[in-house]
C-alpha cells in the first residue's frame, strides 16, 4: 500500500503541489469577501475581519506549508532509498563480473601451459599430465644428483596458490546464492579439467605400490595443494548447491527454441525434453503470447533446423550438467515426430571430445564441435541418422 502511495505521489507531486498552492491563494484572496457575509459571527470592523482572517488563514497556510514540505522530504527519501538499492545491485553485478574474470584469467593461464617431451610440446591438460608422469618418479643424473626441474612445476605450484583466494572470495560476496553456485561450478569444472590429473597419477602410483618415490618437493607444491582445492571446492560448494532437477530447469530455460518447450523432466540422470508440435497447442497453454503462427513455423520450418537444434542444444546440456548421463528430446514438425536420445559416453566416443574439458574452454567448443559438427550439414545428417527415430 505505502509503495503504490509513493508512486502516485511521485507521478502527480507538481500536479499535487500546484493544486495545493492554488487552493491557499483561492482561500487567502477570497476570505475577506466571505467572513463579512457571516453575520452571526457579529463582524463589523475592518479590524476585526482581519483579525477573523488572520486567525484563520494562517493556521490553514501553515498546514498547507507543512503539507509540501512533507511531500518534497517523502519524494527525497525514496528517491534515496532507491538509488541505495541501485547502488547495491551495481555492487554486486560488478563483484560477478570480478570474480567471473579472475576464473577466466585463471583459465588462461592454465591454457598457456607448454611441456616439452621428446622434440613435442603438449599443451593444457596433456601439458600436466605427462609432466606429472614424468615428475613424480624420483630421477637422477650420472652424477647422482636431481636434474632441475621442468619451468612448468613452478607455474603449475604458483597457479594452485590462486584458487583457494578465488574460492574465499566467492564464498564471502554479496551475491545472490545461485549466483555463488554457477562461479563455484565454473571453478570446480577448471580443476577437475586440469589438476584432477595430479591426484589421479598419484593414485595410480599408490595403487602400483610407488608412493614413497614420489618427491618430497612434488607432494607438497603440488599434491597436497591439490587436494586441499578439492576439498574446500567440495564443502564450499555443498553449501550452496542447488538439487539436480533445479539445475536441470534452470539450464533447460537457457537452450534454442526454450521458448516452444511443452515439458521438461529430470529423474535418475536422464532428462526429457518436449516441444509444442503445432502452434495451435501452443497457443492453448499461452493464450496472451504475442508470437504469431508465421514466427512459429518458421522456428520449425525445416528438417534442417530441427537437426541443429538436437545436435547443438543436447550436447550443450550433457556439457554444462555432469551429472546427466542421458537426454532425449522430442518435437513433431508437419506431422512427423522426432525422437532423439544420447548417452554421455556415447556422445563423448562419437564427437571424440571430452565434455568436462569442452565446458572451460570456449575455443575448443567452437572449434572442436559447433565447427566441425552443427555448421556441417553432412556432419548432422549423419548425427540424425544415428540418434534420432522419424515416426
Amino acid at each position: 500500500m505505502l509503495e503504490k502511495t509513493h508512486a502516485f505521489v511521485e507521478r502527480n507531486f507538481a500536479n499535487i503541489s500546484a493544486g495545493l498552492v492554488i487552493f491557499g491563494a483561492i482561500f487567502a484572496f477570497t476570505m475577506p469577501y466571505l467572513i463579512p457575509l457571516l453575520p452571526y459571527y457579529g463582524l463589523t470592523s475592518p479590524n476585526e475581519i482581519g483579525d477573523a482572517f488572520g486567525g484563520l488563514a494562517n493556521p490553514m497556510i501553515g498546514f498547507i506549508g507543512v503539507c509540501l514540505t512533507f511531500l518534497a522530504f517523502f519524494i527525497q527519501f525514496k528517491s534515496n532509498e532507491r538509488q541505495n538499492y541501485e547502488l547495491e545491485v551495481q555492487k554486486k553485478e560488478n563483484a560477478y563480473r570480478f570474480l567471473r574474470e579472475s576464473i577466466t584469467g585463471l583459465k588462461d593461464d592454465i591454457k598457456a601451459l607448454r611441456y616439452t617431451k621428446e622434440r613435442v610440446v603438449y599443451h593444457y591438460s596433456e601439458a600436466i599430465w605427462n609432466f606429472m608422469m614424468d615428475n613424480m618418479l624420483r630421477t637422477e643424473d650420472m652424477k647422482g644428483k636431481e636434474k632441475v626441474l621442468n619451468p612448468l612445476f613452478y607455474q603449475i605450484s604458483y597457479i594452485l596458490t590462486l584458487f583457494e583466494p578465488i574460492i574465499a572470495d566467492i564464498d564471502s560476496a554479496n551475491l545472490e546464492k545461485k549466483e555463488k553456485y554457477q562461479l563455484l561450478v565454473n571453478l570446480e569444472g577448471l580443476f577437475e579439467a586440469s589438476f584432477e590429473f595430479v591426484l589421479v597419477v598419484q593414485a595410480q602410483m599408490i595403487k602400483e605400490g610407488k608412493e614413497k618415490s614420489i618427491r618430497e618437493f612434488v607432494k607438497h607444491k603440488i599434491i597436497i595443494p591439490s587436494k586441499k582445492i578439492k576439498n574446500e571446492l567440495h564443502e564450499v560448494l555443498e553449501r550452496y548447491k542447488e538439487s539436480e532437477k533445479e539445475q536441470f530447469a534452470r539450464a533447460v530455460t537457457k537452450i534454442k527454441g526454450s521458448n516452444y518447450l511443452k515439458s521438461s523432466r529430470f529423474t535418475n540422470g536422464k532428462g526429457n525434453i518436449q516441444f509444442y508440435g503445432s502452434f495451435e497447442e501452443y497457443k492453448e497453454n499461452y493464450p496472451n503470447s504475442t508470437l504469431n503462427e508465421q514466427t512459429y513455423n518458421d522456428y520449425f520450418a525445416n528438417d534442417d533446423n530441427v537437426s541443429k537444434l538436437f545436435i547443438n542444444e543436447s550436447v550443450r546440456l550433457l556439457m554444462k550438467l555432469e551429472f546427466m548421463n542421458r537426454i532425449t528430446f522430442q518435437v513433431q514438425v508437419n506431422e512427423k515426430t522426432y525422437t532423439m536420445v544420447l548417452d554421455r559416453p556415447i556422445a563423448e566416443e562419437y564427437f571424440g571430445i571430452d565434455l568436462i574439458e569442452l565446458k572451460i574452454d570456449k575455443d575448443l567448443w567452437r572449434d572442436e564441435f559447433v565447427g566441425k559438427y552443427v555448421y556441417s550439414q553432412k556432419e548432422r545428417n549423419k548425427f540424425m541418422e544415428r540418434f534420432v527415430k522419424v515416426m
